[in-house]
């Protein structure tokens, strides 16, 4: 998924877009009393919102912006898919529509954020970091 031609560490940056999604899957559909508390002490809305704004703008980071549609597009259905699977699975967690409604401004900001400019964060980190340090990650 990985569209950057100027990202040199591409295997890297692959692995950290789908554990970031896995996490988030996990974390959305475990029951509320399995979650460290330190997160169920935020409110449920700005976490969505939270979880939704950064892996937009972390996939922001591997795309060129023709492809930010992609990314839109699947972090909404991904929203409105654990939203149902909330709905189904009955124990200790509830669907709610504006969970997708926070999930949905999450994306549609880092998606804002990323065409304003921000979106070459991925290139701007391997340059930075090879300058001062001279290396490669792994």
């Amino acid at each position: 998924m990985i569209s950057r031609p100027e990202l040199r560490w591409t295997t890297f940056w692959w692995l950290c877009d789908w554990a970031i999604v896995l996490v988030v899957i996990l974390g959305s559909l475990l029951p509320q009393q399995d979650l460290p508390a330190p997160i169920s002490f935020f409110n449920d809305k700005f976490l969505h919102f939270t979880a939704y704004f950064l892996m937009m703008m972390w996939f922001a980071g591997s795309l060129e912006p023709q492809r930010y549609i992609w990314p839109v597009i699947g972090l909404c259905v991904l929203g409105a898919l654990i939203e149902w699977l909330q709905y189904l699975m009955g124990f200790g967690r509830d669907a709610d529509w504006r969970d997708f409604v926070a999930d949905a401004a999450g994306v549609f900001l880092g998606l804002a954020l990323a065409r304003a400019g921000l979106g070459n964060w991925m290139a701007w980190v391997e340059r930075r970091f090879v300058r001062e340090h001279g290396n490669e990650p792994g």
